[in-house]
């Protein structure tokens, strides 16, 4: 019988209209040997007054840290620091889990004595509608699909401890910095072909706002694509890491921060936005993955795990990157 301690990470920010209901998928779960540290992020709502209610329900599960506002990363961080399971997963304070979730994260994590575990998810609207679903085709606990949010996933505490992978405190998709190490720092990283976590797509989130350059992270991802390179680490997938940049980059620019996913788009980000990340990751580009041509995951009509928009974008993305074309593509592409 799997008796591991999860620890579950929560910062909350003024989210009291979708707080219990977070909370209650997180007290409900079949798996007992769980606590929740919840990080108040100097929430002017009611969220502070919810989480200790439920503090005071559960004084032996549920912890309640206080900070000034400083962003979800300064928030996350100070947990890493507090808690005490051996396994620890995020989630965002809107956001909710099946009943099995932790339970199926842990035990394959025990079993298969991996560093990370990898699941899928699904977006929701705040009523419950399933917008889209994101699943694994896995075998053999392995797959070359790779998302660097926290959703569906679980770590062990000391392996994050041991590579010091935090959030970079001060910006926005902090989530991809954590996980480009998180999942590349290791060759013991299992995926599972079960969605058991619950996004909620709403107005006011991060990835509902268009995107401010001045709050990504650009250094952190730099930071983090070097580590990886230098790691030197015997079984991790360089090949798979390398595509996983560039598909990150490729979405980013050419998806996410085009439109709002899942949300209408009366707004758009200007060109000079666009410019400003596409110079940026036209120079990370360059310098880490000038060999990218020849590896084995864009090749068209092999690894049919992955999407054939995913490869066909990745492969017109590397084309203009790689010739410092990529402004000329952008300012075609943002016209469409």
């Amino acid at each position: 019988m799997i008796e591991e301690k999860v620890s579950v990470i929560i910062a909350v920010y003024n989210t009291e209209r979708y707080l219990e209901k977070c909370l209650d998928s997180v007290m409900s779960q079949d798996y007992e040997n769980i606590e929740l540290v919840l990080v108040d992020d100097g929430s002017t709502d009611k969220s502070l007054e919810i989480m200790e209610g439920y503090r005071n329900r559960y004084p032996d599960r549920i912890t309640v840290l206080r900070k000034e506002n400083g962003g979800q990363a300064s928030a996350r961080n100070l947990a890493l620091g507090k808690i005490t399971g051996t396994y620890l997963t995020f989630m965002d304070s809107d956001d909710y889990i099946d009943p099995d979730y932790i339970r199926t994260l842990v035990t394959a994590a025990v079993e298969n004595g991996s560093d990370a575990v990898i699941s899928g998810q699904y977006k929701v609207t705040s009523e419950g509608v399933v917008k889209d679903t994101i699943s694994y085709k896995v075998s053999g606990g392995r797959s070359p699909q790779r998302r660097l949010n926290i959703a569906g996933k679980l770590y062990r505490t000391d392996y994050i401890r041991e590579h010091n992978i935090t959030f970079p405190e001060g910006k926005l998709y902090e989530d991809n910095s954590f996980n480009l190490l998180a999942l590349f720092l290791s060759p013991k990283i299992l995926v599972l072909p079960y969605e058991g976590y619950y996004q909620v797509i709403r107005e006011g989130s991060t990835t509902a706002k268009l995107i401010d350059c001045s709050k990504l992270p650009f250094d952190n991802w730099e930071y983090c694509i070097r580590t990886v390179k230098e790691s030197g680490i015997c079984g991790v997938d360089m090949e798979l890491f390398d595509f996983t940049v560039i598909s990150f980059f490729t979405y980013f620019l050419m998806v996410r921060n085009k439109k709002r996913e899942y949300l209408p788009n009366e707004k758009k980000n200007s060109i000079d936005n666009a410019l400003e990340i596409s110079d940026r990751f036209e120079k990370m580009t360059n310098v880490f993955f000038d060999k990218f041509r020849q590896n084995r995951y864009i090749r068209l009509f092999r690894n049919s795990e992955l999407p054939l928009k995913q490869k066909l974008g990745v492969r017109v993305f590397y084309s203009f990157a790689s010739k410092n074309k990529l402004r000329n593509f952008v300012r075609l592409f943002y016209k469409v």
